[in-house]
């Protein structure tokens, strides 16, 4: 049963890792695709503002061109503030003159830049990357034209890289904060499913661990009544009905009241169909099983997994049964106690075993530990380590050739 819930343990972190890595990918691939969009959607936004600016100042500049120059770097000024996303923007006459320039150390310079022929040109715009005195650029070109239709020469607008780059730095850093956001939401939201789904397998195991004892309990139970089926069936062959008659009413009461007892005082019902399988188990080798009187498992006293119950006392059990069995003593006893109160649990199991000596009482609980040859002395160390994970005790007594008692003591 530990491998196959050691495989479900696997299978569920399978799942959970799975479905982690499932999240962040896919985030990070839509987020991805979605920069890369917006980035795209960037780059033509600044083109499409820097060709519109150029036209509106191509517009603009037909209402100015016979104000003075003054007056028109005035004009020119104050639009150049009212616009956003354009850094730059010139005025180049025919002759290549900078009739304007925001930076006005460049007015009445020579242009020596770009020149772009727009007789060849399907639309009066052109727009390239470029350098010029203010770095690496992006720029609009603009013809002008007179009432006449003359080439009068052109406007040229001008969004620089830097500008451009702090751009997409904002939108990248904007999409990887709300890439990070979006997973630590999503991994919270699975943290909280996983939780439930934890929940749910933890239920699902208690119940399957006590259905599994419940069904070893019925095999026991099966064996042990065949047993007492060729008891009866002998007793009848050499005539003793009296006996036989009284030997059914024995075992029927004996195992009702024995079974009653265990279902009415552990209310755990993994460990309850646990007793009810060693019980039985005991029974076919021949050991008296004891009960000890006032035992009792209350839930409300103390609540501690069902599988830790299980693993520590079933361990404890086999250990005396198996003591037993290589025992020469005749008189084959098993008392298991079971006891709560409130914040505390107490289990004794009692064997008529062959006993511990003095030597090994401190080794038992090592791991691989065994006095019966290789591959054995995982089981008291497993239920040892299980009982300190829990902040408990465990403590044995023994007399050689007389038996042993483990002692059990839990507190939450």
């Amino acid at each position: 049963m530990s491998a196959n819930k050691g495989n479900l343990n696997h299978l569920r972190k399978e799942i959970t890792r799975t479905q982690v890595a499932l999240i962040i990918s896919i985030t990070i691939f839509l987020s991805s695709g979605g920069l890369i969009i917006n980035l795209k959607s960037i780059n033509n936004a600044f083109n499409q503002t820097l060709q519109n600016t150029s036209e509106l100042i191509t517009r603009l500049y037909s209402f100015t061109r016979k104000m003075s120059q003054k007056e028109l770097c005035v004009y020119m000024d104050n639009t150049a503030s009212s616009i956003s996303n354009v850094d730059i923007f010139s005025i180049v006459d025919k002759n290549n003159k900078r009739i304007y320039h925001t930076n006005h150390n460049l007015i009445n310079t020579q242009y020596d830049g770009t020149h772009p022929d727009f007789s060849s040109l399907p639309a009066s715009y052109y727009i390239e990357d470029s350098n010029g005195p203010s770095g690496p650029q992006r720029r609009t070109y603009s013809a002008i034209y007179d009432e006449d239709e003359n080439y009068q020469g052109f406007i040229m607008t001008i969004a620089l890289k830097t500008s451009i780059r702090n751009v997409t730095k904002h939108t990248v850093l904007l999409f990887v904060v709300v890439t990070l956001a979006a997973i630590l939401i999503e991994l919270a939201i699975c943290t909280t499913i996983s939780k439930k789904i934890k929940k749910e397998f933890l239920s699902f195991t208690e119940d399957f661990e006590g259905t599994r004892f419940l069904v070893d309990s019925m095999r026991a139970n099966n064996h042990d009544f065949t047993n007492k089926l060729h008891v009866i069936l002998g007793l009848i062959q050499i005539g003793q009905y009296e006996k036989a008659q009284n030997y059914i009413q024995n075992i029927s009461i004996i195992q009702r009241e024995t079974v009653s007892y265990v279902m009415h005082n552990i209310q755990n019902s993994s460990l309850a169909a646990l007793l009810i399988g060693k019980i039985a188990r005991a029974s076919e080798c021949n050991v008296k099983f004891d009960f000890r009187e006032n035992s009792r498992y209350s839930e409300e006293d103390i609540n501690i997994p069902s599988e830790a119950l299980v693993t520590i006392t079933g361990n404890l059990i086999d250990n005396a049964l198996d003591s037993m069995n290589n025992s020469s003593n005749e008189n084959k006893l098993l008392s298991v106690g079971v006891f709560t109160k409130p914040g505390e649990l107490l289990i004794t199991v009692q064997d008529t075993g062959c006993g511990i000596a003095e030597g090994f009482k401190t080794k038992i609980f090592d791991n691989g530990f065994s006095t019966k040859g290789e591959g054995r002395g995982v089981g008291l160390y497993h239920t040892s380590q299980l009982i300190k994970s829990m902040g408990g005790e465990i403590f044995v007594e023994s007399q050689v050739g007389k038996g042993a008692c483990f002692t059990v003591k839990l507190k939450r």
